[in-house]
């Protein structure tokens, strides 16, 4: 019924699929999340077991599981493939296009809907990791922008909290800590916005509640049947540390997160004209009214903005994508200025119109531009896995005409050995630049940096290749110029 009555609902699906669908099934699975989460949720379907999960046939548990039990079910429904790994990332990507169109839709009109869907397509980060890169933060997204907006319709309907619960632990199911984020502004909002105090502190307490149900289980299994492992692994090293010390090898600036998130939106800018003339007549004819019809679900937006920014901020550990969270409400608030620019009457009208129909002509220009250079950048990652991944395949062919075999690779951790592979493989620090591996017989065998070795069940040991050779066959063209100056002069052009 709501399909054949918005029909932008199908025009916005299909330009979110087109976009977030593209380059999804193109190989491989880049180092290191998708091919981490693959091969977790390949060894989980060959061995029946998904929650107690395993990479490389160890114990893993740095992330909670709710992508692996969608990716699981699409290997299950689809076979397994990189496409089947990306599908489920790309539906939450565009489910959570249709949600925030119901948001801004909801309380500024279905135009300020559309641009509110439309908006996240030109963030870097909403393209590769909200949609279509495997990675556990499209669903962290789509729960939350779904528990923010059961939260803002629970205003004057309160059948709506039935989203807001299940929403906020399925968010923590999806990435822990990150997960409290709508859980924090649901709670904030109830307790400090006058338009929601209604909702109620025992409506939150049940919300509250609810979130827990869902989420504890697994948390609560995997603390008794994992223990130490679980404390050291999860707790410690995926979440303590992340929020209270540096993980990269360099640290970054202390204003690395807020230029990132100004990075992400500065292309944005042409809203600035469609909001100067809201703003130009504040007499009751322009951004007064606008904001009077706005204020609730606009203080609850703010304060998403807000806490998910600060939260980022706040982690030791800078990865861009931590930002993602604070530019869903973005994304609502711009929305609802170009709807707002576009619905306003005479005579805000004969200047809100053309600044808005500037602002989307603007908009529309830079993103042809803006979409070549993030698709540029992810397939420079897939390129920088293909090395890794070709090995991986040759190893599975040798392994396959041998009856099997074990890898042994001279170096730091590869996702995609393992996965293209299929082979169990023993990652080998190196101190020097060659070292002995001693194969069932007794013999030692010099293996230098970087190579990778099959050894058969009958002891034998043969080389399957050395990564920075393959590289320089492979690898990304630039990266494997030998001339530094060569190379600086064709990225010049």
């Amino acid at each position: 019924m709501v399909a054949r009555l918005r029909p932008e609902l199908l025009a916005l699906s299909i330009v979110g699929s087109v976009v977030l669908a593209t380059g999804i099934r193109d190989a491989p699975l880049a180092n290191w999340d998708e091919a981490t989460y693959a091969e977790v949720v390949h060894e989980a379907t060959a061995n029946g077991s998904y929650l107690n999960f395993t990479w490389n046939g160890e114990p893993y548990l740095k992330k909670p599981p709710a992508l692996f039990w969608m990716m699981a079910g699409s290997f299950k429904l689809l076979g397994e493939s990189e496409w089947a790994a990306r599908l489920p990332s790309a539906v939450m990507g565009v489910g959570t296009l249709l949600i925030l169109y119901f948001s801004a839709s909801a309380v500024a009109g279905r135009l300020a809907g559309i641009f509110a869907g439309l908006l996240p397509l030109g963030f870097y980060f909403f393209i590769a990791r909200g949609g279509r890169e495997c990675a556990t933060d499209p669903p962290l997204i789509f729960f939350s922008v779904v528990a923010i907006f059961g939260l803002t319709m629970a205003r004057t309907n309160r059948v709506w909290l039935v989203l807001v619960g299940p929403a906020c632990g399925l968010a923590i199911l999806s990435k822990g800590l990150a997960g409290f984020i709508p859980l924090a502004v649901v709670a904030i909002s109830t307790l400090a916005l006058p338009g929601f105090s209604p909702i109620g502190i025992r409506a939150l307490i049940t919300q509250s509640f609810i979130a827990t149900t869902v989420a504890a289980p697994w948390f609560v299994y995997q603390a008794i049947t994992n223990g130490a492992l679980f404390w050291s692994s999860f707790v410690k090293q995926e979440t303590l540390l992340r929020v209270a010390s540096h993980l990269e090898e360099e640290p970054t600036i202390a204003y690395f997160t807020l230029r990132t998130f100004l990075n992400e939106i500065r292309h944005l800018w042409p809203l600035l004209f469609p909001l100067a003339g809201l703003t130009a007549r504040t007499a009751g004819r322009g951004l007064i009214p606008t904001l009077l019809r706005l204020r609730p679900a606009l203080m609850v937006w703010l304060v998403w903005l807000v806490v998910a920014l600060s939260a980022a901020c706040a982690v030791q550990t800078k990865l861009g994508w931590y930002v993602l969270p604070a530019l869903m409400p973005v994304a609502l608030i711009g929305g609802c200025i170009l709807g707002a620019a576009f619905t306003q009457r005479n005579p805000t009208s004969y200047y809100c119109l053309p600044l808005g129909t500037f602002a989307i002509a603007m908009l529309i220009a830079g993103t042809p531009r803006r979409w070549r250079s993030i698709e540029q950048f992810l397939q420079t990652q897939r390129d920088r896995s293909r090395p890794s991944a070709i090995m991986g395949t040759q190893a599975r062919q040798l392994a396959f005409e041998r009856g099997g075999g074990e890898l042994f690779f001279a170096g730091a951790s590869m996702p995609t050995l393992v996965y293209y592979s299929g082979l169990h493989c023993h990652f080998v620090s190196a101190a020097h630049p060659e070292f002995e591996l001693t194969d069932l017989g007794g013999s030692p065998i010099s293996v230098r940096y970087h190579e990778l070795v099959i050894r058969t069940a009958d002891g034998e040991v043969t080389a399957i290749g050395n990564l920075d050779e393959e590289w320089n066959r492979s690898g990304p063209y630039l990266e494997r110029m030998p001339s530094p100056g060569l190379r600086a002069g064709l990225e010049d052009r």
